[in-house]
Protein backbone atom coordinates (compact mmCIF):
# COMPACT_ATOMS: atom_id res chain seq x y z
CA UNK A 1 0.00 0.00 0.00
CA UNK A 2 2.63 2.42 0.86
CA UNK A 3 4.99 1.58 -2.67
CA UNK A 4 1.17 3.22 -4.22
CA UNK A 5 1.09 6.06 -2.59
CA UNK A 6 4.44 6.95 -2.97
CA UNK A 7 4.34 6.08 -6.81
CA UNK A 8 0.81 7.98 -7.20
CA UNK A 9 3.01 10.81 -5.31
CA UNK A 10 5.83 10.69 -7.80
CA UNK A 11 3.71 10.64 -11.08
CA UNK A 12 1.89 14.09 -9.12
CA UNK A 13 5.27 15.29 -8.81
CA UNK A 14 6.14 14.98 -12.19
CA UNK A 15 2.90 16.16 -13.45
CA UNK A 16 3.49 19.36 -11.56
CA UNK A 17 7.18 19.73 -12.79
CA UNK A 18 5.91 19.30 -16.24
CA UNK A 19 3.17 21.91 -16.35
CA UNK A 20 5.77 24.47 -15.05
CA UNK A 21 8.52 23.39 -17.23
CA UNK A 22 5.69 23.98 -20.05
CA UNK A 23 4.63 27.32 -18.61
CA UNK A 24 7.93 28.45 -18.96
CA UNK A 25 8.60 27.29 -22.64
CA UNK A 26 5.87 28.52 -24.16
CA UNK A 27 6.25 32.37 -22.30
CA UNK A 28 9.42 31.99 -24.07
CA UNK A 29 9.88 33.91 -27.35
CA UNK A 30 9.89 31.64 -30.72
CA UNK A 31 9.83 32.02 -34.64
CA UNK A 32 7.95 30.47 -37.61
CA UNK A 33 7.00 30.57 -40.83
CA UNK A 34 3.34 31.02 -42.04
CA UNK A 35 2.01 30.01 -45.60
CA UNK A 36 0.27 33.49 -47.16
CA UNK A 37 -2.61 32.62 -49.55
CA UNK A 38 -4.65 35.20 -52.19
CA UNK A 39 -8.04 35.12 -52.94
CA UNK A 40 -9.22 37.55 -55.59
CA UNK A 41 -12.95 38.77 -56.79
CA UNK A 42 -12.29 39.34 -60.99
CA UNK A 43 -14.71 40.83 -62.41
CA UNK A 44 -16.52 38.35 -65.44
CA UNK A 45 -14.84 38.61 -68.51
CA UNK A 46 -11.02 39.74 -66.82
CA UNK A 47 -8.33 37.69 -65.95
CA UNK A 48 -5.09 37.85 -64.06
CA UNK A 49 -2.36 38.31 -66.45
CA UNK A 50 0.47 37.04 -63.14
CA UNK A 51 -0.78 35.31 -60.17
CA UNK A 52 0.57 35.83 -57.01
CA UNK A 53 2.84 33.53 -55.89
CA UNK A 54 1.74 29.89 -54.35
CA UNK A 55 4.46 29.98 -51.97
CA UNK A 56 4.54 33.40 -50.23
CA UNK A 57 5.50 33.06 -46.79
CA UNK A 58 6.11 35.30 -43.78
CA UNK A 59 8.17 35.03 -40.72
CA UNK A 60 6.47 35.64 -37.42
CA UNK A 61 7.74 35.92 -33.91
CA UNK A 62 5.76 35.59 -31.03
CA UNK A 63 5.61 33.91 -27.41
CA UNK A 64 5.16 30.22 -27.55
CA UNK A 65 1.34 30.84 -26.39
CA UNK A 66 0.59 33.49 -29.25
CA UNK A 67 2.15 30.80 -31.87
CA UNK A 68 0.27 27.79 -30.41
CA UNK A 69 -2.95 29.56 -30.29
CA UNK A 70 -2.22 31.11 -34.04
CA UNK A 71 -1.36 28.02 -35.42
CA UNK A 72 -4.67 26.59 -34.40
CA UNK A 73 -6.33 29.10 -35.35
CA UNK A 74 -6.00 28.98 -38.60
CA UNK A 75 -2.82 27.05 -40.34
CA UNK A 76 -2.00 30.14 -43.55
CA UNK A 77 -2.89 33.67 -43.49
CA UNK A 78 -5.76 34.45 -46.12
CA UNK A 79 -5.93 37.81 -47.80
CA UNK A 80 -9.00 38.66 -50.02
CA UNK A 81 -8.57 41.09 -52.20
CA UNK A 82 -11.71 43.04 -54.57
CA UNK A 83 -10.24 44.10 -58.38
CA UNK A 84 -13.62 45.40 -59.65
CA UNK A 85 -13.11 48.48 -61.14
CA UNK A 86 -9.07 48.64 -61.67
CA UNK A 87 -6.69 47.41 -63.87
CA UNK A 88 -4.14 46.51 -60.96
CA UNK A 89 -3.15 45.76 -58.03
CA UNK A 90 0.20 47.09 -56.49
CA UNK A 91 0.62 45.96 -52.78
CA UNK A 92 3.80 47.51 -50.77
CA UNK A 93 5.84 45.77 -48.04
CA UNK A 94 3.93 47.90 -45.84
CA UNK A 95 0.55 47.20 -47.06
CA UNK A 96 1.34 43.17 -47.02
CA UNK A 97 2.14 43.94 -43.32
CA UNK A 98 -0.65 45.76 -42.26
CA UNK A 99 -2.85 42.96 -44.22
CA UNK A 100 -1.00 39.91 -42.75
CA UNK A 101 -1.32 41.56 -39.48
CA UNK A 102 -5.29 41.82 -39.25
CA UNK A 103 -5.08 37.94 -39.80
CA UNK A 104 -2.82 36.81 -37.10
CA UNK A 105 -4.33 35.71 -33.43
CA UNK A 106 -2.60 38.61 -31.63
CA UNK A 107 -1.13 41.56 -31.63
CA UNK A 108 1.81 40.83 -30.13
CA UNK A 109 2.58 38.73 -32.43
CA UNK A 110 5.66 40.56 -35.04
CA UNK A 111 6.43 40.02 -38.70
CA UNK A 112 9.67 40.19 -39.34
CA UNK A 113 10.11 39.51 -42.83
CA UNK A 114 7.97 38.94 -45.76
CA UNK A 115 9.27 37.00 -49.08
CA UNK A 116 8.23 38.70 -51.73
CA UNK A 117 7.90 41.95 -49.98
CA UNK A 118 5.59 43.09 -52.46
CA UNK A 119 3.00 42.36 -55.31
CA UNK A 120 2.54 43.94 -58.48
CA UNK A 121 -0.50 42.42 -60.50
CA UNK A 122 -2.14 43.11 -63.62
CA UNK A 123 -5.80 42.73 -65.23
CA UNK A 124 -6.55 42.19 -68.76
CA UNK A 125 -9.25 40.64 -70.90
CA UNK A 126 -9.91 37.67 -70.38
CA UNK A 127 -9.54 35.07 -74.04
CA UNK A 128 -10.69 32.06 -75.00
CA UNK A 129 -8.99 29.99 -77.78
CA UNK A 130 -9.83 26.47 -79.61
CA UNK A 131 -6.33 24.98 -80.40
CA UNK A 132 -5.44 21.25 -81.83
CA UNK A 133 -4.49 18.86 -79.20
CA UNK A 134 -1.43 17.17 -80.22
CA UNK A 135 -0.10 13.45 -79.18
CA UNK A 136 3.17 13.51 -77.50
CA UNK A 137 3.41 9.81 -78.44
CA UNK A 138 6.15 7.01 -78.32
CA UNK A 139 4.98 3.87 -79.56
CA UNK A 140 6.57 0.61 -80.50
CA UNK A 141 5.14 -2.48 -82.17
CA UNK A 142 5.27 -5.72 -82.82
CA UNK A 143 7.26 -7.28 -85.66
CA UNK A 144 5.70 -7.13 -89.02
CA UNK A 145 2.77 -4.54 -87.47
CA UNK A 146 2.61 -0.83 -87.77
CA UNK A 147 -0.04 2.11 -87.54
CA UNK A 148 -2.96 1.82 -89.30
CA UNK A 149 -3.85 5.62 -89.36
CA UNK A 150 -2.69 8.87 -87.57
CA UNK A 151 -3.05 8.35 -84.02
CA UNK A 152 -6.81 9.86 -83.17
CA UNK A 153 -7.44 11.98 -80.32
CA UNK A 154 -11.03 13.00 -79.08
CA UNK A 155 -11.73 15.43 -78.39
CA UNK A 156 -9.02 16.73 -81.27
CA UNK A 157 -9.07 20.72 -79.47
CA UNK A 158 -9.24 21.80 -76.34
CA UNK A 159 -10.21 25.29 -75.52
CA UNK A 160 -7.76 27.20 -73.19
CA UNK A 161 -8.58 30.63 -71.08
CA UNK A 162 -6.86 33.21 -69.79
CA UNK A 163 -5.14 36.41 -70.02
CA UNK A 164 -5.50 37.71 -73.80
CA UNK A 165 -1.78 38.49 -74.14
CA UNK A 166 -0.54 34.80 -73.15
CA UNK A 167 -3.76 32.69 -75.29
CA UNK A 168 -2.51 34.70 -78.51
CA UNK A 169 0.89 32.87 -78.27
CA UNK A 170 -0.44 29.60 -78.02
CA UNK A 171 -1.31 27.31 -80.96
CA UNK A 172 -1.20 23.90 -80.20
CA UNK A 173 -1.60 21.76 -76.93
CA UNK A 174 0.42 18.85 -76.39
CA UNK A 175 -0.50 15.48 -74.30
CA UNK A 176 1.28 14.22 -71.47
CA UNK A 177 4.21 11.26 -72.77
CA UNK A 178 2.35 8.23 -74.32
CA UNK A 179 4.09 5.65 -73.74
CA UNK A 180 3.16 1.23 -75.77
CA UNK A 181 5.60 -1.00 -77.02
CA UNK A 182 4.60 -3.88 -78.21
CA UNK A 183 2.04 -2.80 -79.97
CA UNK A 184 -0.01 -5.85 -82.40
CA UNK A 185 -3.51 -5.05 -82.28
CA UNK A 186 -5.60 -1.69 -81.69
CA UNK A 187 -5.48 -0.02 -78.59
CA UNK A 188 -7.79 2.82 -76.79
CA UNK A 189 -6.32 4.78 -73.79
CA UNK A 190 -6.82 8.04 -72.22
CA UNK A 191 -4.17 10.27 -71.93
CA UNK A 192 -3.77 13.71 -69.36
CA UNK A 193 -3.07 16.72 -71.21
CA UNK A 194 -0.24 18.75 -70.45
CA UNK A 195 -0.42 21.03 -67.35
CA UNK A 196 -1.23 24.67 -68.08
CA UNK A 197 0.27 27.56 -65.90
CA UNK A 198 -1.46 28.58 -63.42
CA UNK A 199 -2.79 31.57 -65.47
CA UNK A 200 -4.63 29.40 -67.35
CA UNK A 201 -7.54 26.92 -67.38
CA UNK A 202 -8.70 23.71 -69.93
CA UNK A 203 -12.19 23.05 -71.14
CA UNK A 204 -10.96 19.71 -70.26
CA UNK A 205 -7.79 17.58 -68.85
CA UNK A 206 -7.94 14.40 -70.94
CA UNK A 207 -8.58 13.16 -73.96
CA UNK A 208 -8.78 9.61 -75.68
CA UNK A 209 -6.22 8.56 -77.97
CA UNK A 210 -7.59 5.90 -80.16
CA UNK A 211 -4.27 3.68 -81.90
CA UNK A 212 -5.35 1.60 -84.77
CA UNK A 213 -2.57 -1.05 -86.11
CA UNK A 214 -2.78 -3.59 -88.48
CA UNK A 215 -0.01 -6.45 -89.60
CA UNK A 216 2.04 -4.96 -92.63
CA UNK A 217 3.25 -6.08 -95.79
CA UNK A 218 5.78 -5.99 -99.01
CA UNK A 219 4.94 -5.30 -102.54
CA UNK A 220 6.49 -4.62 -105.64
CA UNK A 221 5.61 -2.73 -108.54
CA UNK A 222 7.50 -1.67 -111.96
CA UNK A 223 7.26 1.96 -112.48
CA UNK A 224 7.96 3.86 -115.80
CA UNK A 225 11.03 5.99 -115.96
CA UNK A 226 10.34 9.55 -116.71
CA UNK A 227 12.35 11.47 -118.16
CA UNK A 228 13.17 15.18 -118.35
CA UNK A 229 15.46 17.48 -120.52
CA UNK A 230 16.08 14.71 -123.03
CA UNK A 231 17.00 15.44 -126.66
CA UNK A 232 14.95 13.40 -129.29
CA UNK A 233 17.91 11.30 -130.13
CA UNK A 234 18.59 10.17 -126.70
CA UNK A 235 17.28 7.11 -125.27
CA UNK A 236 17.17 5.72 -121.43
CA UNK A 237 17.86 1.85 -120.71
CA UNK A 238 16.13 0.91 -118.60
CA UNK A 239 12.11 2.27 -119.62
CA UNK A 240 10.72 0.82 -116.00
CA UNK A 241 12.67 0.11 -112.51
CA UNK A 242 11.34 -2.48 -109.68
CA UNK A 243 9.75 -0.51 -106.68
CA UNK A 244 9.20 -2.21 -103.58
CA UNK A 245 7.72 -0.79 -100.38
CA UNK A 246 6.52 -1.91 -97.10
CA UNK A 247 2.55 -0.97 -96.53
CA UNK A 248 -0.30 -1.49 -94.07
CA UNK A 249 -2.46 -4.76 -95.56
CA UNK A 250 -5.42 -2.28 -95.60
CA UNK A 251 -3.96 -0.20 -98.32
CA UNK A 252 -2.45 -3.13 -100.22
CA UNK A 253 -4.81 -3.14 -103.28
CA UNK A 254 -5.39 0.53 -102.93
CA UNK A 255 -1.83 1.37 -104.34
CA UNK A 256 -0.34 0.82 -107.79
CA UNK A 257 2.89 1.98 -109.66
CA UNK A 258 0.69 5.49 -110.96
CA UNK A 259 1.20 6.39 -107.21
CA UNK A 260 5.58 6.44 -107.58
CA UNK A 261 7.31 8.76 -110.10
CA UNK A 262 10.98 7.68 -111.11
CA UNK A 263 12.86 10.68 -112.63
CA UNK A 264 16.02 11.13 -114.70
CA UNK A 265 17.11 14.58 -115.60
CA UNK A 266 19.28 15.11 -118.07
CA UNK A 267 19.83 18.99 -118.02
CA UNK A 268 23.17 19.96 -118.61
CA UNK A 269 24.70 15.80 -119.91
CA UNK A 270 26.63 15.99 -122.79
CA UNK A 271 25.18 13.10 -124.97
CA UNK A 272 29.19 12.27 -125.50
CA UNK A 273 30.01 12.43 -122.25
CA UNK A 274 32.47 9.17 -121.29
CA UNK A 275 30.27 7.94 -118.20
CA UNK A 276 26.70 7.76 -120.07
CA UNK A 277 24.60 7.19 -116.86
CA UNK A 278 22.62 9.41 -114.46
CA UNK A 279 21.11 8.90 -111.46
CA UNK A 280 17.18 7.45 -110.77
CA UNK A 281 15.16 10.03 -108.60
CA UNK A 282 11.64 8.80 -106.91
CA UNK A 283 10.38 12.37 -106.56
CA UNK A 284 6.23 10.95 -105.83
CA UNK A 285 5.62 8.33 -103.59
CA UNK A 286 2.51 7.54 -100.88
CA UNK A 287 3.32 8.99 -97.76
CA UNK A 288 2.33 5.96 -95.52
CA UNK A 289 4.67 3.47 -97.19
CA UNK A 290 8.06 2.69 -95.30
CA UNK A 291 11.17 0.86 -96.59
CA UNK A 292 11.08 2.08 -100.07
CA UNK A 293 13.58 0.54 -102.73
CA UNK A 294 14.11 0.32 -106.23
CA UNK A 295 16.68 -1.10 -108.65
CA UNK A 296 18.50 -0.07 -110.73
CA UNK A 297 19.62 3.09 -109.08
CA UNK A 298 21.12 4.89 -112.02
CA UNK A 299 19.87 4.61 -115.94
CA UNK A 300 21.87 4.55 -119.20
CA UNK A 301 21.73 6.55 -122.01
CA UNK A 302 22.48 6.50 -125.84
CA UNK A 303 22.51 8.44 -129.34
CA UNK A 304 19.92 6.93 -131.38
CA UNK A 305 21.20 7.94 -135.18
CA UNK A 306 18.69 8.50 -137.27
CA UNK A 307 18.98 6.58 -141.25
CA UNK A 308 20.40 9.01 -143.97
CA UNK A 309 17.68 9.67 -146.31
CA UNK A 310 18.00 8.38 -149.80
Amino acid sequence: MKFKEDRATLLACIGIAFVFWLLIKLSQTYRAEKQVVFQFDIPPGQALATLAPDDMTVQIEGTGWDLLFDFFSSRTVRLFYDLSGTTQLNLTRAQLRSDILQNLYSNDIAILDINPETLNLDLEEKSFKLVPVVARDSLGFAPEHQLKSPVTLVPDSVEIAGPATLVATIDKWFTDSLFLPGLRASVTRMVKLEEPDRELSLSTDQVEARIEVEPFTEKTMFVPLVIKNAPDSLRIFPEKITVSCKLGLSRYDSVSYRDFTAEVDLKGVSPNAPNNSVPIVITQKPGFVESLQFTPKSAKFFIVEKPEKQ
